[in-house]
């Protein structure tokens, strides 16, 4: 199984780009599944502390094992990864001989600015999410891939390249 870290800063456009890989893998020859920590962490009353920790991590341990027993081809999992340290933090979490490449989505300021603000489900741009999007435009990948001026399904594609995703013939 191979697993790809997809990250970048919040509202970058991880899921939306997951969902595309999604479409691209449908009709293909390999198992794709996508995991999005940030869902893992939906719990409450919410908070950050060791037993939500443990929580979480024994959550994301499961599915890759169950995964790699359902013999997936892909594992795609997303989440801001803000620091080298997230990406070791889940990949110590895979079973072993799962291979891991990392991929960052960046955007400039303004256009993450522009697509962090469209969700109305968010809180206006704060220092903390500012923090978030310095610290991942930072964060060193084995892939970046610039988003902007490109639309979610082209990013997929060029994520599907990266990680040789055999997408099925056009018909």
């Amino acid at each position: 199984m191979r697993t790809v870290l997809l990250g970048g800063a919040p509202g970058v456009g991880k899921s939306s780009v997951a969902r595309c890989l999604l479409t691209l893998a449908e009709r293909g020859p390999e198992l794709v599944q996508w995991v999005d920590v940030d869902h893992l962490w939906l719990h409450q009353p919410w908070r950050v502390d060791e037993r939500m920790k443990t929580m979480v991590q024994a959550n994301l341990r499961a599915v890759a094992a169950h995964a790699a027993r359902a013999k997936v081809g892909i594992l795609l999992i997303t989440w801001v990864f803000q620091s080298a340290e997230m990406h070791r933090l889940v990949t110590a979490l895979l079973p072993a001989g799962t291979t891991a490449v990392s991929i960052h989505l960046r955007a400039g300021y303004d256009t993450w600015h522009r697509r962090f603000e469209a969700d109305p489900a968010r809180p206006p741009v704060n220092e903390f999410f500012q923090a978030r999007y310095e610290a991942a435009q930072a964060t060193a990948a084995d892939h970046a891939i610039d988003t902007d001026d490109l639309t979610p399904m082209e990013v997929a594609h060029h994520v599907a390249g990266v990680i040789g995703l055999v997408e099925p013939p056009r018909r």
